[in-house]
C-alpha cells in the first residue's frame, strides 16, 4: 500500500503544550530527544499529569519559533494539557490559542510517515480550499496517536496513521 493523506479541519481549543525542548538547526537532535523521553520515564511522567488533555499514550511534537537568519526552530516533544496547567520544573511549555486547525492524516504501512508531512498536508489542505495561517500562532505539530501509531508493530501488514497539524484559514478566491 502506498501512502495516503486525508484532510480534516477542527476548531482547535486552547491548550498548554508541555514537554522537553531542543533547538533544530544544522544538527537534528529530535530523534535523540524522542529516544530519551520514551526510555527515561519522561513520557510516563507527562502521560500521568493530572491536567493532561491529549488521549492517554498520545505524544505530540510541537514546532515553532523559526528563525530565518539561522534557519533554526524550536521542537518540543510532549502532551496537551489544560490551558492553566502548572508546568513541572525542568519542562518547557507553549500556549496554543483557539484557532482553526488543519490536520493531514497520513496513512501507510511504515512508521516513518513524518518525512514530508508538512508538504503533504499543505497540498491536501489547498486541494480542500484552505491555506496555512500563521497569523494566530506560527506553529505546526506532529501527532502520534498511541492507538493508531505507537502500539502498532511494523511488519509490513499494518496501517499506521500519523497526524500533522497546521493552523489554517479558508482560501479566498
Amino acid at each position: 500500500m502506498g501512502v495516503k493523506t486525508y484532510f480534516e479541519v477542527q476548531n482547535f481549543k486552547a491548550v498548554r503544550f508541555i514537554g522537553k525542548e531542543v533547538v533544530v538547526g544544522k544538527k537534528n537532535p529530535v530523534p535523540e530527544l524522542w529516544n530519551n523521553i520514551l526510555k527515561d520515564g519522561t513520557n510516563d511522567f507527562l502521560q500521568n499529569l493530572p491536567e493532561r488533555v491529549s488521549p492517554l499514550g498520545d505524544t505530540i511534537g510541537w514546532m515553532g519559533e523559526y528563525n530565518p537568519q539561522t534557519k533554526e526552530f524550536v521542537y518540543i516533544a510532549g502532551v496537551f494539557a489544560k490551558p492553566d496547567a502548572i508546568v513541572p520544573d525542568g519542562f518547557s511549555y507553549r500556549d496554543i490559542p483557539d484557532c482553526l486547525m488543519g490536520i493531514g492524516w497520513i496513512q501507510g504501512n511504515t512508521s516513518h510517515l513524518e518525512k514530508g508531512a508538512h508538504t503533504k498536508t499543505e497540498k491536501v489542505m489547498r486541494e480542500n480550499g484552505y491555506v496555512p495561517d500563521y497569523s494566530v500562532v506560527g506553529i505546526s505539530m506532529e501527532y502520534y496517536s498511541f492507538e493508531k501509531y505507537a502500539k502498532i508493530v511494523e511488519d509490513g501488514n499494518n496501517l499506521f496513521t500519523f497526524g500533522y497539524y497546521l493552523p489554517c484559514k479558508k482560501l479566498e478566491y
